[in-house]
């Protein structure tokens, strides 16, 4: 015999994830700019050349050289050489563009790999690109461990020519 009375059905309700907002924080996000705009400083010569390298053990080179100046703001920038032997071919090298800005003493990468568009707090703009909201800080960290890495294992690539003076630094 068939019942014939209705069965309860019973749905698996699952629980709601509620996905909170980014948000930036400021405080530190100005700073690491603070931090990043005192270590790239020590970086820069003080020389009138407009291009010099800092070398980093036997295989790694950065090609740092000044791009816009204006009377507040100074953008360097910054590219990965390789040498003959290059036995790191098959990794991205490093090219960004580091923005100075000299009345408020912060520095940030305004270019990386070629992207121009970097995400400040703007929420809708990583959907572009597939980037993450927290782009900014994520490339001042980044900046931050590459000044570390040039001031504590580098040292500037010194050229000249027969009948110059040496560059004082």
């Amino acid at each position: 015999m068939v019942s014939t009375t209705p069965r309860a059905v019973t749905t698996k309700v699952e629980p709601r994830v509620i996905k909170r907002k980014y948000v930036t924080n400021l405080k530190e996000l100005h700073s690491l700019a603070e931090r990043n705009y005192a270590g790239v400083n020590r970086l820069l010569l003080t020389t009138e050349a407009d291009s010099w390298r800092i070398q980093v053990g036997d295989t790694l080179d950065f090609e740092l050289t000044y791009g816009l100046r204006a009377p507040y703001t100074t953008d360097v920038v910054v590219k990965q050489v390789s040498h003959s032997c290059d036995t790191h071919s098959r990794y991205h090298r490093l090219d960004f563009v580091v923005r100075l800005y000299h009345d408020v003493r912060m520095a940030e990468i305004t270019s990386y790999q070629g992207a121009k568009r970097l995400t400040a707090i703007e929420p809708k703009r990583p959907a572009e690109r597939g980037s993450v909201p927290d782009e900014k800080k994520q490339l001042g960290r980044l900046l931050a461990e590459w000044v570390a890495l040039c001031i504590q294992q580098g040292r500037q690539v010194l050229s000249w020519q027969h009948g110059n003076e040496l560059p004082q630094l």
